[in-house]
């Protein structure tokens, strides 16, 4: 070995111990303080109307916002006020029937009408307004494997024809439920919820749809498919929420920032609530894996 090779030698050694002493160095446990900001109301709030049907149960959920760090469930926003008033100033008021959750049965819902959420609470009036749309008909439901893939060795997905209404921009969102419970696809494009704009099949018929295709379904399951119509604001809403869930949570990552929502506060405008009211007509359909 050359004098250089082992004076290179045992540089290198040298700067490996050095970077393992500023490592060691720098490791110690440091305390963030986070501020706490004011308590907002958070509203989830989505009135649906199941084609088919006259009327069905509607339920509003208020809660509150918690501290960052808090381990403990959300406070529900109690005593609140909440009525839904229509274009004909027909007011329905929702009972709160356990703590933060509001419900009615008597709210019938027509396509083509506007409705405002109007809440009560804490000295403060929000309200938020949306329009009912009708929603294209699921056509058929049922199971087949994802493209260029194998059911034997991939699984099968829950599928679904439909025909998407000419002449109007259409903005849908998909919940599925296998067994009675609701899903969340994992690796979907869209993280938060599934939601689709028509520009790019307006007025087509839309074959071998899988809007969960991140899930398998297997045999013997049932499997309901709920296809909403929602307004172009609310999907530029779940756009917004799921660009902020996108971050990969590096150094380079966007940080997160709260969505702003479509309830405002009438009272302290600066005080704003957290959350969407939405009015959607829903189509569904039910099948059994084979």
């Amino acid at each position: 070995m050359s004098f250089a090779s082992e004076r290179s030698m045992r540089y290198a050694r040298y700067v490996s111990l050095l970077a393992l002493a500023a490592l060691a160095s720098c490791e110690r446990v440091v305390g963030i303080e986070v501020t706490e900001g004011p308590e907002r109301l958070v509203v989830e709030a989505r009135l649906e109307a199941v084609r088919g049907l006259v009327v069905s149960r509607q339920e509003i959920r208020l809660s509150t916002s918690a501290p960052y760090f808090s381990n403990t469930t959300t406070p529900p926003a109690r005593d609140a006020v909440v009525e839904v008033v229509d274009e004909e100033n027909a007011r329905v008021r929702l009972a709160e029937t356990s703590p933060g959750v509001y419900r009615t049965d008597s709210l019938p819902l027509t396509v083509g009408r506007s409705y405002t959420l109007q809440i009560r609470w804490k000295g403060d009036v929000y309200e938020a307004t949306e329009r009912l749309v009708e929603v294209a008909p699921i056509d058929t439901l049922y199971f087949r494997a994802r493209p260029n893939k194998s059911a034997a060795t991939d699984g099968v997905r829950a599928t679904i024809d439909l025909r998407d209404p000419a002449g109007t921009a259409n903005y849908y969102l998909w919940d599925q439920f296998i067994d009675g419970v609701r899903t969340v696809a994992p690796d979907t494009l869209v993280r938060v919820r599934v939601v689709a704009s028509d520009e790019l099949f307006n007025g087509r018929r839309v074959r071998v749809f899988q809007p969960f295709e991140g899930i398998a379904v297997r045999s013997g399951q049932e499997v309901r498919i709920r296809q909403y119509s929602i307004s172009e604001a609310m999907w530029r809403y779940y756009q917004a929420l799921s660009s902020q869930t996108d971050g990969d949570a590096s150094p380079f990552g966007v940080p997160s920032a709260s969505v702003r929502g479509n309830v405002a506060n009438r009272t302290r405008p600066d005080a704003l609530a957290l959350g969407y009211f939405s009015v959607s007509q829903v189509a569904e359909r039910v099948a059994r894996v084979p």
